[in-house]
Protein backbone atom coordinates (compact mmCIF):
# COMPACT_ATOMS: atom_id res chain seq x y z
CA UNK A 1 0.00 0.00 0.00
CA UNK A 2 1.49 3.26 -0.65
CA UNK A 3 1.58 6.23 2.01
CA UNK A 4 1.67 9.79 1.00
CA UNK A 5 4.24 12.16 2.87
CA UNK A 6 2.08 14.36 2.68
CA UNK A 7 0.41 14.65 6.28
CA UNK A 8 -1.22 16.32 8.80
CA UNK A 9 1.69 17.53 10.63
CA UNK A 10 3.64 18.86 7.58
CA UNK A 11 0.15 21.04 6.97
CA UNK A 12 0.16 21.81 10.51
CA UNK A 13 3.92 23.21 10.31
CA UNK A 14 3.14 25.05 6.92
CA UNK A 15 0.36 26.73 8.97
CA UNK A 16 2.30 27.67 11.09
CA UNK A 17 5.16 29.29 9.49
CA UNK A 18 2.46 31.48 7.34
CA UNK A 19 0.99 32.72 11.09
CA UNK A 20 5.09 33.21 12.39
CA UNK A 21 5.56 35.12 9.28
CA UNK A 22 2.45 37.25 9.56
CA UNK A 23 3.36 37.79 13.69
CA UNK A 24 6.47 39.13 12.36
CA UNK A 25 5.15 41.25 9.79
CA UNK A 26 2.49 42.71 12.23
CA UNK A 27 5.38 43.20 14.72
CA UNK A 28 7.42 44.63 12.67
CA UNK A 29 4.52 47.27 11.33
CA UNK A 30 3.17 47.94 15.30
CA UNK A 31 6.65 49.01 16.10
CA UNK A 32 7.71 51.26 13.10
CA UNK A 33 4.09 52.62 13.81
CA UNK A 34 4.98 53.91 17.08
CA UNK A 35 8.43 54.90 16.48
CA UNK A 36 7.32 56.99 13.77
CA UNK A 37 4.29 58.40 16.14
CA UNK A 38 6.58 59.17 19.03
CA UNK A 39 9.54 60.51 17.38
CA UNK A 40 7.26 63.26 15.82
CA UNK A 41 5.48 64.10 19.16
CA UNK A 42 8.60 64.78 20.47
CA UNK A 43 9.44 66.87 17.62
CA UNK A 44 9.60 70.76 18.57
CA UNK A 45 6.52 72.05 16.16
CA UNK A 46 3.08 73.64 16.39
CA UNK A 47 0.26 71.36 16.82
CA UNK A 48 -1.21 71.53 13.42
CA UNK A 49 2.26 71.39 11.73
CA UNK A 50 2.46 67.82 13.71
CA UNK A 51 -0.78 66.65 13.09
CA UNK A 52 -0.18 66.23 9.64
CA UNK A 53 3.14 65.27 10.20
CA UNK A 54 1.70 62.08 11.92
CA UNK A 55 -0.56 61.84 9.10
CA UNK A 56 1.70 61.94 6.52
CA UNK A 57 4.18 59.38 8.12
CA UNK A 58 1.40 57.34 8.98
CA UNK A 59 0.64 57.15 5.34
CA UNK A 60 4.01 56.40 4.10
CA UNK A 61 4.57 54.05 7.52
CA UNK A 62 1.17 52.13 5.94
CA UNK A 63 2.51 51.71 2.37
CA UNK A 64 5.98 50.14 3.65
CA UNK A 65 3.97 47.95 5.91
CA UNK A 66 1.45 46.90 2.97
CA UNK A 67 4.30 46.45 0.75
CA UNK A 68 6.43 44.05 2.99
CA UNK A 69 3.55 42.26 4.18
CA UNK A 70 2.94 41.54 0.36
CA UNK A 71 6.20 40.49 0.11
CA UNK A 72 6.36 38.13 2.88
CA UNK A 73 3.07 36.41 1.91
CA UNK A 74 4.21 36.24 -1.73
CA UNK A 75 7.63 34.44 -0.48
CA UNK A 76 5.42 32.14 1.74
CA UNK A 77 3.35 30.95 -0.68
CA UNK A 78 6.29 30.75 -2.83
CA UNK A 79 8.14 28.22 -0.50
CA UNK A 80 4.72 26.22 0.06
CA UNK A 81 4.64 25.66 -3.59
CA UNK A 82 7.99 24.71 -4.16
CA UNK A 83 7.44 22.36 -1.11
CA UNK A 84 4.24 20.98 -2.73
CA UNK A 85 6.79 20.16 -5.81
CA UNK A 86 9.23 18.34 -4.11
CA UNK A 87 6.66 16.69 -2.03
CA UNK A 88 5.40 15.50 -5.79
CA UNK A 89 8.20 14.48 -7.12
CA UNK A 90 8.92 12.70 -3.65
CA UNK A 91 4.80 10.56 -4.24
CA UNK A 92 6.51 10.12 -7.85
CA UNK A 93 9.07 8.66 -6.77
CA UNK A 94 7.93 6.31 -4.19
CA UNK A 95 5.13 5.15 -6.64
CA UNK A 96 8.02 4.33 -9.10
CA UNK A 97 9.84 2.20 -6.42
CA UNK A 98 6.62 0.54 -5.41
CA UNK A 99 5.84 -0.24 -8.93
CA UNK A 100 9.57 -1.58 -9.85
CA UNK A 101 8.88 -3.78 -7.16
CA UNK A 102 5.83 -4.91 -7.24
CA UNK A 103 6.76 -5.28 -11.77
CA UNK A 104 9.89 -7.55 -9.88
CA UNK A 105 7.71 -9.41 -7.67
CA UNK A 106 5.29 -10.15 -10.68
Amino acid sequence: MISLPITTVKKAQQEATVRTLVGLAAGFAAGAAIGAAIGILFAPKAGAETRHDIADKSKEVFGTVKEKCVNTVNAVKEKIKSKKAEDVEEIVAEVAEDAAEAVEEA
